[in-house]
């Protein structure tokens, strides 16, 4: 009885821990790598279409900041990471 209620209080753990957990160092990392290879993909943009597209993963990881100074750590590496896989830069 006891190992039955013991592998439930696992499973339920695992269904209740974030999948994705961040710390504030991760999510500072995170956001100054993407901040630089967006710099550099600014720099090599060539068309009106390749300016745009920075500029809205900018406002993205503006959002991102947002959510890093409220303490959302979580929540920031995730946009981070969205915005990443976007735009093909490796964190």
């Amino acid at each position: 009885m006891f190992s039955r209620f013991a592998a439930a209080f696992v499973v339920s753990a695992a269904l209740t821990t974030p999948a994705f957990a961040c710390d504030q160092n991760q999510a500072v990392d995170k956001m100054t790598k993407l901040v630089t290879a967006l710099g550099q993909k600014a720099g090599q943009a060539t068309t009106d279409g390749d300016s745009k597209k920075i500029l809205a993963a900018n406002e993205k990881v503006n959002q991102g900041g947002e959510a890093l100074g409220k303490g959302d750590y979580d929540k920031a590496c995730q946009i981070y990471d969205e915005v990443a896989k976007e735009n093909g830069i490796s964190l």
